[in-house]
């Protein structure tokens, strides 16, 4: 039987589902909410292929940090429409139409009935599907090998993923040549949640229909329609469990505690992410401002020939801000939260959830009142001395 990624280090890429011909690996969700693989053994025949693919299993060398070989940019879509729906700086789509115009495909994530799947697009009219930010891991069963078809019948295709998801794409495809040419764009990304975050939350309000959006620029607002069709921004003051339970990230996959899917310089063509901490274009941070990283010179010219405003910036203030660009341990994994979080979603209560897993206290309860803040000092500390090596990690790689 196939040796492939297990519990703790699966990240849910599903380039083996897609590698496998006789259908004996298939996806499903675990008792975590986390997307990853199921073996039939009955139908496997041991060819071995799905693990060349899986980038975990075949040690795929995707990030190093090092500075010199990558250039990051403060940037921003210059198709004010684009921009304004996006959650940043509208980058990914000025490059979605870019490609498109050039008679390509775009392949990203989008968030229809309340699921996040990948799919492609072909058509400028459908960019919109892909954007906006979706806090919850995007399926990509089939995706791989509908890229690799594209790419054989000569279509250009821009792929838009997860670090680990762009890892898996190119591990699948492996070095043969293809008539078409694949451009790459991952995301500087915090970690994957459950999906039970979202399935909870909507058997626990039934009148809501549909999730909407999970921010709005710079705000982290939750929205989302009910049955009369309003759309409305839930308060933060009522916890929503997609939303917040993001922000704890105590439902992580295990391997997003130990990303090894990230680095200063990546195999992706271009890396993008919100421009937190900048200080210098302060006046577009209304409409959005990203941040690309070029690391390679198809990336880098697919920016410049996009509707893109691009300025050169320094990597210390853009890291300092955005850590998880070259670091991806959290040693959130070891808590009695996240070990027990299968066990959570079977027998907690709704309202246990929100207390463990949203952060959820007010003064009626006192003791996770005082659990909740005692958690924001010790986060603190724990910011602060994070922050001075994070500025020696730094000054390492400079010193490279």
């Amino acid at each position: 039987m196939p040796h492939l990624a297990d519990i703790h280090t699966c990240t849910g890429c599903l380039a083996c589902v897609d590698t496998c011909a006789k259908k004996a690996l298939t996806a499903h969700y675990n008792d975590e909410g986390h997307l990853t693989y199921q073996l039939d053994a009955t139908l496997c025949v041991e060819c071995g292929l799905c693990e060349k693919a899986c980038p975990v299993v075949s040690n795929y060398l995707y990030g190093v940090n090092t500075l010199k070989d990558s250039q990051p940019y403060a940037a921003w879509g210059k198709d004010r429409q684009l921009r304004s729906k996006s959650s940043s700086g509208g980058v990914f789509a000025q490059l979605a139409q870019q490609v498109i115009s050039n008679g390509g495909i775009v392949v990203g994530a989008s968030l229809q009935n309340n699921d996040v799947k990948h799919i492609a697009v072909d058509k400028a009219e459908d960019i919109y599907l892909l954007q906006g930010s979706k806090y919850t891991q995007s399926d990509t069963d089939g995706i791989f090998k509908t890229v690799r078809k594209y790419l054989q019948d000569g279509k250009d295709v821009l792929f838009s993923g997860l670090g680990c998801q762009v890892a898996g794409l190119l591990s699948f495809l492996g070095n043969r040549p293809y008539k078409g040419e694949l451009c790459t764009v991952d995301l500087i990304c915090g970690g994957v949640p459950s999906k039970f975050l979202i399935d909870y939350y909507l058997r626990e309000n039934p009148n809501v229909v549909e999730i909407v959006a999970f921010r709005n620029k710079q705000k982290y607002e939750f929205s989302v329609k009910d049955k009369n069709g309003q759309v409305k921004v839930v308060s933060l003051s009522e916890r929503p469990l997609p939303l917040c339970g993001f922000y704890t990230e105590l439902t992580n996959r295990y391997s997003c505690y130990d990303c090894k899917f990230n680095g200063s310089h990546r195999k992706s063509d271009i890396t993008i992410g919100d421009y937190w901490g900048d200080t210098e274009y302060i006046n577009e941070h209304k409409e959005g401002v990203s941040v690309a990283v070029a690391h390679s010179e198809k990336g880098k010219n697919l920016l410049e020939q996009a509707d893109i405003e691009l300025h050169e910036i320094g990597w210390d203030n853009f890291l300092m801000h955005n850590p998880r660009m070259i670091d991806g341990y959290k040693c959130t994994s070891k808590s009695k939260a996240r070990k027990n979080l299968a066990k959570a979603f079977r027998e907690y209560p709704y309202e246990k959830i929100l207390q463990v897993y949203a952060n959820k206290a007010t003064w009626h309860e006192p003791r996770q009142m005082i659990k909740k803040i005692i958690g924001y000092i010790a986060g603190r500390i724990n910011g602060k001395f994070y922050q001075i090596k994070l500025k020696k990690t730094i000054q390492n790689l400079h010193n490279q």
